[in-house]
């Protein structure tokens, strides 16, 4: 074989199923803060690459490598968007995963590509440990990559909106195209059949309760003709009672709570935006829903408005919630209701009308409630459900697109069930799947903080070692479980679901941000892990120790559990059942006899779930 032969590339998915030494090329798409120094004499550095599937936003299906060096200006300095080229990279599987690894006595060439702001420019690579050109195959894949994520991230719109144009164009004539490749904006008194729109308005009304879509009536005070005329004394309209499209059944009607005449647009929001709406969205709110396709009514002939599902961007929501102080829309539309308002007494709001009408017996009877006995201690401010289950924004979770999944739904989910060929109905023992979800932690074990780290074992003497390093040098690796459920909890009648989520390795330094030590041995590491940790589950350390003391061995007080709950994103796996553990060093590969057991175990692991504080 020549010197200077160079092997053919290979897919990453293909290197991830079939490890070995490959030549890749891939997108950066994580990296992990710092360089990781060891006892020794290497540094490293730790990243995830991909070639497909780069508009999911996910890290999990990628290949992670650590490359190693005894210098730490010859590691790749890599960043997110990056695309690298490496060669003669090892794959091998390690700890449960692949990983790719570049052993700092191996040469692995790299080079890097990034986008220049110029979008017609095409600067060289940055290349090492030592200087080299790729080759032409190379080269045209990393630049067909470099313009996939470029395109993905809009890098080169803003690029082009920044440079001033050539001098050749004539700006007086020429058209702005860009108008035409963006929705429109549009207020609701302009809107027309069958256009799409950019809306931004306050929600007057909103019915979440259907399971495929949520219904809701937007105005931003504007009329137009061709909507229902609503009056302050009418019910709603002629859309019927809540989840009564058609209007069959006989209900009272609530008094209409938004602007007098023509100015509210009914709008149907389906999958994943529903979902977003229900979790994020309430009554008053100023949003801005985009996308929006206006048409008639089938009932009434008036026109109203239907958000549909992304078939690019399934998992993608076309609406959000907008602060009025940083949208000049916002502003606008905020100017406009205090002006409706106060034009005419007459149309202010019904429900400010019967709260200034209560009769008087209520108020005698709500004072006598409020009135304490003398036996009874003054209890605290009443915690309204919104803000007693609103999420922290101290913890923050991947992929905000993705509706949120209670515990309950994730664990009874008809996705495990299948029909075998004789219709025999059976249930998956697990699905390597994602989800989302808002829970709170009641309880963790190992009960002490000390033993959230472990001791990781040296690799077997047989097998090459990934670090140049010491025999005696001892790895160590985070590996803790919560206890959690469910916010808000399931409704009356219904169980209340509890998962373990397992939290280790990369998922929770990710989740705390602390490399994994001996905490025994290293107080203020210990100190930093608690201080991180109290964000995630507020006083359940106290109350667990403070059960400890007392001896009693039992679960601590939820009822004094002082905390907030967060989302969080989970992964769902498979393990070696229990009841064929003790065999699995035999060559009595039989499966497991247990009825109604498949061998494996449903496992769930907190992952992409970060503590911002």
């Amino acid at each position: 074989m020549p010197a200077n032969f160079i092997p053919r590339l290979v897919d990453i998915s293909k290197a991830l199923a079939s490890p070995g030494n490959v030549n890749i090329i891939g997108v950066v798409v994580d990296v992990m803060p710092g360089v990781w120094k060891s006892r020794g004499s290497s540094t490293c550095v730790t990243f995830t690459v991909k070639d497909s599937n780069l508009e999911n936003g996910h890290t999990w299906d990628g290949l992670k490598v650590k490359y190693f060096r005894d210098n730490e200006n010859s590691l790749p300095p890599v960043q997110v968007h990056d695309v690298i080229l490496l060669r003669n990279l090892w794959v091998r599987s390690l700890q449960g995963g692949t990983v790719g690894v570049a052993a700092q006595d191996k040469d692995i060439p790299w080079a890097i590509f990034r986008p220049d702001p110029d979008p017609v420019a095409r600067s060289s690579p940055i290349c090492g440990p030592q200087p080299f050109e790729p080759d032409n195959v190379e080269r045209r894949k990393a630049l067909y990559l470099l313009d996939k994520i470029t395109s993905i991230h809009d890098f080169r719109k803003a690029a082009v909106a920044s440079r001033p144009p050539p001098p050749y164009v004539v700006q007086t004539s020429a058209p702005n195209s860009r108008s035409y490749n963006r929705k429109k904006f549009s207020l609701i008194k302009d809107i027309q059949e069958q256009t799409f729109v950019d809306l931004v308005g306050e929600v007057i009304k909103m019915y979440p309760n259907d399971s495929e879509k949520v219904l809701l009536y937007l105005t931003d005070y504007t009329a137009n003709k061709d909507l229902h005329d609503y009056s302050p004394d009418q019910g709603e309209g002629n859309d019927g009672c809540e989840g009564d499209t058609f209007g069959y059944q006989r209900r009272f009607r609530r008094k209409w709570t938004g602007p007098a005449g023509q100015l509210s647009l009914p709008v149907t929001l389906w999958e994943p935006h529903a979902s977003y709406a229900r979790q994020f969205v309430k009554e008053n709110d100023v949003i801005l829903v985009y996308n929006v396709h206006i048409r008639k009514s089938r009932i009434n002939g008036g026109l109203e408005a239907v958000v549909h599902t992304n078939k690019t961007h399934p998992l993608s929501a076309n609406v959000l919630v907008v602060q009025a102080h940083k949208d000049v829309r916002a502003q606008q539309l905020i100017e406009r209701k205090t002006e409706y308002w106060e034009s005419n007494s007459r149309k202010r709001k019904p429900s400010d009308e019967d709260k200034s009408k209560a009769p008087k017996k209520s108020k005698v009877k709500a004072r006598k409630k409020e009135k304490p006995e003398e036996s009874q201690k003054p209890l605290s401010p009443p915690v309204t459900n919104r803000s007693r289950y609103e999420a922290n924004p101290t913890v923050r979770a991947g992929n905000p697109s993705v509706p949120i999944r209670s515990l309950e739904a994730i664990v009874a989910s008809e996705e495990h069930t299948n029909l075998s060929p004789d219709n025999i109905e059976y249930r998956f023992p697990f699905q390597n799947f994602c989800y989302r979800s808002k829970v709170r932690v009641v309880d963790y074990f190992p009960p002490r903080l000390e033993d959230f780290s472990v001791p990781v074992g040296p690799a077997p003497a047989n097998e090459e070692s990934d670090r140049e390093e010491d025999s005696s040098f001892t790895t160590w690796e985070w590996r803790f479980c919560l206890l959690v459920e469910s916010v808000p909890p399931p409704p009356p009648g219904q169980p209340k679901q509890q998962v373990r989520l397992f939290v280790s390795g990369p998922d929770a330094v990710y989740l705390h941000g602390l490399d994994a030590v001996d905490l025994r041995k290293n107080s203020a590491d210990l100190s930093d892990l608690r201080e991180k940790l109290f964000h995630l589950w507020g006083n359940l350390e106290e109350l667990k120790q403070a059960a400890t003391k007392e001896g009693n061995g039992t679960p601590p007080n939820l009822g004094a559990l002082s905390q907030q709950p967060f989302n969080c994103c989970i992964k769902e796996y498979g393990v070696t059942c229990r009841h064929r553990v003790h065999t699995l060093d035999s060559d009595d590969d039989t499966e497991c006899t247990h009825e109604d057991c498949f061998g494996w175990e449903k496992r769930f692991a907190m992952f992409m779930t970060t503590i911002e504080a």
